[in-house]
């Protein structure tokens, strides 16, 4: 789930710089309908069962996160030198597609017991060994479950971007509840001035985040012509995979499904796109799991990066989920170079967030093909 960089970075001047040399190496493929590439990274996974324990005193960790299905436990830590989300889990395939997306990822063993005794509430045993060497045993008792508590909507920021904890059925943690990290010993605390449970139990639950970062995408192959079975084959930083794909189209909108192939939680993900002027633009995007929803709505539509554009624009959006029409919202402002797009978002709403900032981007960078038809001097100054 995770990637960094708040600070302003270098988007435009990248984006530009390998441009010029896309521009040079392939005007065949120029010519090909543009890859309707996200200038943002969006997460969504479902989660059957939830646990969460804040840590105020801990040295290293803030908060311990489990998340667990019919597959197992995959454990996460809060650190507090880096504010950066540590993931462990015994799977190499989430440890893979997490790394791949700029997140602090580990594989190890964990160990993880769920019992019940006879008409009484869940508990759950969980031990593994972070990657420091230090042993964590963490033994959490369910209190009373809440079918609808309120908020529904846990929101938290880090440096691993701004998230959206759709958790309505959810209870404390009960007695008998501890967690040791090496040779310290916690017992969960009280907050005085946050929406959230010290430590809580949630079922049914969802995890929306936006990671702030520049993703670099190369069009492996791209249709002809943009018609129904069109089809666009990426090959992104770390070696991931994307297919786009129209699912619908018309003279003034399209639908496209977007497969992240080396992701085995990445959600069924749909761009709704709007034709303006001769290119499509941005007017929704929606993540589906097991039947929740997760939108970003952007009004007026946003612009997608093309490589015979620069330009700049203000945007409005909107964050939903299921039932809820507008967990966050606020302004985008959009600047595109050749072949890229550079977005800083600010937040208006809800109010813990009014102020932060989150930025986010896209380069899209020549690929193989590209490179074989690399001649003249410039393109060539370009691969040294």
């Amino acid at each position: 789930m995770y990637r960094e960089q708040f600070l302003r970075s270098g988007i435009i001047s990248v984006g530009l710089l390998m441009y010029v040399f896309f521009w040079n190496a392939a005007v065949v493929l120029a010519q090909s309908p543009e890859a309707p590439l996200l200038p943002m990274n969006v997460e969504f996974r479902y989660v059957p069962q939830y646990l969460e324990e804040s840590i105020s005193d801990d040295p290293l960790y803030a908060r311990i996160e489990a998340l667990v299905d019919e597959n197992g436990c995959d454990v996460i830590l809060l650190e507090k030198s880096t504010n950066r989300e540590a993931f462990y889990s015994f799977s190499k395939r989430r440890v893979d597609a997490q790394a791949a997306n700029g997140g602090d990822a580990y594989i190890t063993p964990i160990g993880f017991t769920a019992f019940r005794a006879k008409d009484s509430s869940p508990a759950f045993v969980i031990h593994f060994q972070d990657r420091f060497g230090n042993q964590i045993l963490w033994k959490f008792a369910v209190g009373e479950i809440v079918p609808h508590a309120s908020p529904k909507v846990i929101f938290r920021t880090d440096n691993s971007g701004i998230g959206f904890l759709y958790a309505s059925r959810r209870a404390p943690s009960a007695d008998g509840t501890t967690l040791k990290i090496a040779d310290r010993e916690y017992l969960p605390k009280s907050k005085q001035s946050d929406d959230a449970l010290a430590a809580f139990y949630a079922t049914e639950m969802t995890i929306g985040q936006i990671l702030p970062g520049t993703d670099f995408w190369s069009v492996e192959s791209s249709p002809a012509d943009l018609v129904q079975t069109a089809k666009w084959n990426l090959g992104g930083d770390g070696g991931r995979l994307r297919t786009l794909a129209v699912k619908e189209l018309s003279s003034t909108e399209a639908s496209i499904e977007q497969f992240d192939l080396n992701d085995p939680d990445a959600p069924h993900v749909i761009l709704s796109l709007v034709r303006v002027n001769d290119t499509y633009e941005l007017s929704s995007l929606s993540c589906e799991s097991h039947f929740n929803t997760f939108w970003i709505l952007f009004s007026p539509s946003l612009p997608l990066p093309v490589h015979t554009v620069e330009d700049k624009k203000v945007v409005t959006f909107t964050v939903a989920e299921n039932e809820q029409t507008n967990m966050a919202s606020g302004v985008l402002d959009v600047q595109r170079a050749v072949g890229a797009e550079h977005v800083l978002w600010r937040f208006e709403t809800p109010s813990f967030a009014r102020g932060i900032t989150l930025e986010t981007g896209v380069n899209s960078i020549p690929n193989a093909r590209a490179q074989a038809t690399c001649t003249n001097q410039d393109c060539l100054d370009l691969l040294r």
